[in-house]
């Protein structure tokens, strides 16, 4: 065979992906075959399979790892590709292609602009924008090949982490809206986020000849309107709070606690006005001071003088019953109406 003269007048040759780099999916070996010397190897390197495309049309495909002889070998890829190259002339192409079938981790994605849904317990628009990486691998190599790369010398990762980036952040606004999660608990459902995305697109991905795998969102963070909304609905959501614990103060302390605060503030009036020269005013605050002190603790003595007449009603109706003067009954209907006067 003509081949195999041809061949024995070349040296040796290596048809082998070496060292690809992290950002290359697809090498074309750069020789054409019809330059084969004599004895050449086929290598295909575990993660790899190899791709024989004559006149832009797969002959042949390699997936599993291992080495092979073109002059000794039967494999069905070394045969397809000996008996096309038999009848080479000087128009046919034929190459031979690299392409990684191992999973590629680590790829990052973003929202480039903030995706917006409608809170549903708040009901304000929600902005953010999310961040995070994924892992994907080609699937359908013969397909991937035929559809995307087009006879293309090179492929790179990138050029396939921004197509998947693109449907990423469609299907990631999608999920947000129909999961209906309120802005303060979204931390606590990303594993839920990225489980449902990677349903989601399973089936978009397939068409495209991709599977994703290992989704992660590692950060989220809202745009300045949003996060002046949370602002507010924190600081309303502290009042009410506040409010409502007071609900179990006692009255009197808190009376008592709103004179301090009025005494707190026409106290520093006199300083101030002190300070600049009004003696007038630094008196009308002693004076309001005072008045004020007085009906404090006229406040407290008739608040101490109710408390003990209370008790020597309460001590007097109890005597009443030792003595068998009233019923069980009757000292019980007294003991309410008393305390209910208090």
């Amino acid at each position: 065979m003509w081949l195999f003269d041809f061949f024995k007048s070349q040296t040796k040759d290596i048809i082998r992906w070496e060292n690809p780099s992290a950002w290359d999916l697809i090498f074309k070996w750069p020789q054409e075959l019809d330059e084969i010397k004599n004895n050449s190897s086929l290598i295909v390197d575990p993660g790899l399979a190899a791709i024989f495309v004559h006149n832009w049309k797969i002959e042949a495909v390699q997936k599993e790892s291992g080495k092979w002889s073109l002059e000794t070998d039967n494999t069905p890829f070394i045969s397809t590709l000996l008996n096309v190259m038999s009848g080479f002339e000087t128009h046919d192409k034929a190459q031979v292609y690299f392409i990684k079938t191992s999973k590629i981790a680590n790829q990052k994605w973003g929202t480039p602009n903030h995706i917006t849904y409608i809170d549903p317990v708040y009901n304000f628009p929600v902005e953010l924008r999310a961040f995070g990486n994924f892992t994907f691998q080609v699937k359908d190599t013969e397909n991937f090949w035929v559809n995307y790369v087009a006879n293309q010398s090179s492929v790179l990762t990138d050029d396939v982490r921004m197509l998947i980036t693109d449907r990423i952040v469609w299907n990631i606004a999608s999920i947000f809206a129909k999961k209906k999660i309120t802005y303060n608990e979204i931390d606590a459902h990303t594993l839920d986020i990225s489980k449902d995305l990677l349903e989601e697109t399973k089936a978009e991905f397939e068409k495209l000849w991709f599977e994703l795998s290992d989704f992660r969102i590692e950060d989220i963070n809202f745009t300045e309107e949003t996060e002046e909304m949370i602002k507010k609905i924190t600081s309303k959501s502290a009042d009410v709070s506040a409010i409502n614990k007071t609900a179990g103060i006692d009255k009197e302390a808190m009376k008592n606690y709103s004179d301090l605060e009025k005494l707190e503030i026409m106290w520093d009036a006199a300083k101030n006005t002190w300070t600049s020269g009004d003696m007038m005013w630094a008196g009308v605050g002693m004076a309001m001071w005072m008045n004020m002190a007085k009906d404090m603790t006229s406040s407290n003595t008739e608040n101490k003088e109710e408390k003990i007449d209370l008790e020597k009603e309460l001590t007097q109706l109890k005597d009443l019953l030792e003595k068998k003067l009233i019923t069980k009954k009757e000292y019980e209907e007294k003991k309410k109406e008393i305390l209910e006067k208090a």
